[in-house]
């Protein structure tokens, strides 16, 4: 694990990003081992451009912009659950996203356990 560290650490460096390993020293084995595993999961280059891109003004018609009819995720079965959260999970992978703004009960809306 020392060796993949040590790789780490210089990849990170050469990203400008050895600061997510501030606290590796708090870390138990078991968290150093998943931490070891996201961090080799990011393609730091493809993080890059989507950044740069993002400071790249858009061109988009306001009145293109149009409400969400109203939706009641607790009238939906298992089943479809899974069928939209499949289908989100491909938009995502595709790179066409939207945002939704909700006020209040973002766990229930988007059944995501962190929200």
């Amino acid at each position: 694990m020392e060796e993949d560290i040590e790789q780490l650490r210089v990849m990170l460096k050469s990203e400008g990003q050895e600061h997510v390993l501030a606290f590796w020293d708090e870390l138990d084995e078991k968290e150093k081992t998943d931490f070891i595993s996201q961090i080799k999961d990011i393609d730091f280059s493809k993080v890059k451009e989507r950044y740069e891109k993002s400071k790249e003004k858009e061109n988009f018609n306001l009145n293109e912009i149009t409400p969400l009819p109203y939706f009641n995720s607790n009238c939906i079965t298992e089943k479809e659950r899974k069928m939209y959260e499949k289908i989100g999970e491909e938009i995502v992978k595709r790179g066409e996203v939207a945002v939704v703004s909700m006020a209040g009960g973002q766990r229930n809306k988007t059944w995501v356990p962190w929200a």
